[in-house]
């Protein structure tokens, strides 16, 4: 059932600094106080980070119920944060925004196919942990020509998650690497993002497994320095760990 102020409750709200507007099935907020609350949810992205902060600015959620809530939250997920002043309405009606469709998005070189759908490109990544927080994802996004609203809020919070968790974008293998290891006998696969070893080089490795995985590489011609860390580390892990059953170790 949609929610209806009774006129108590319409009477209370109106004096609130924080309503624009208050009718029996709509519930207006001012611009300043959504862009509050916005900022409050985003910090933990929650039902209970709304109502703790609607609590504090003297609230009573049980009065709002349960639709104006959600609500709030629906259009903080379509919209992101409120901007340009424009109050949104939190009753019966729920506001849409149409998302660029998957193909748009893939040929604005913003994005990329993956296997669960599509991705930020890593170029795109690369160049927003670079310039992340001085210049936001949105202007990055906009200076692609590309409208954030558009793009869908879940896919900005993710990137932005994991730009302030510290998650880098991957070091590629360079171009001449990939080139140079090219038939290299103990090497199964080298591109830019995959390097597999053959089991021979385990095999034969492992009598080496007390010097360090930049000397063992080297034994078996392969320039630890072409390789990134995490690739290096992940190879040293599994020589470790080799038992001679498998043959697919040190795909990265």
């Amino acid at each position: 059932m949609p929610k209806r102020f009774t006129n108590e409750e319409i009477e209370l709200l109106s004096k609130s600094p924080y309503v624009k507007d208050i009718k029996q099935d709509r519930l207006t907020l001012t611009h300043e106080f959504r862009c509050i609350l916005y900022d409050e949810w985003i910090k933990q992205p929650s039902t209970f980070q709304i109502r703790e902060t609607l609590k504090s600015f003297g609230f009573d959620c049980s009065m709002l119920g349960k639709i104006i809530i959600n609500n709030i939250i629906i259009n903080f997920k379509r919209y992101g944060r409120p901007t340009n002043g424009k109050n949104k309405v939190f009753g019966q009606s729920l506001y849409s925004v149409e998302l660029y469709d998957n193909s748009f998005l893939i040929d604005s070189r913003v994005f990329v196919k993956s296997r669960k759908g599509i991705n930020f490109s890593s170029d795109f990544i690369d160049k927003a942990f670079k310039e992340y927080p001085s210049v936001s994802i949105e202007s990055l996004l906009e200076s692609y020509g590309l409208d954030p609203n558009k793009v869908g809020y879940h896919r900005i919070y993710e990137l932005k998650r994991k730009l302030e968790d510290g998650e880098k974008p991957k070091e590629k293998i360079s171009a001449d690497a990939v080139e140079k290891y090219s038939g290299h006998p103990y090497i199964k696969r080298c591109t830019a993002t995959h390097f597999t070893l053959k089991k021979q080089f385990y095999d034969e490795a492992i009598i080496f497994i007390s010097y360090s995985i930049d000397e063992i590489l080297g034994i078996f011609e392969i320039d630890g320095s072409d390789l990134p860390i995490r690739v290096r580390n992940k190879i040293k892990k599994q020589l470790i760990s080799w038992n001679g059953d498998s043959d697919n170790m040190g795909l990265v």
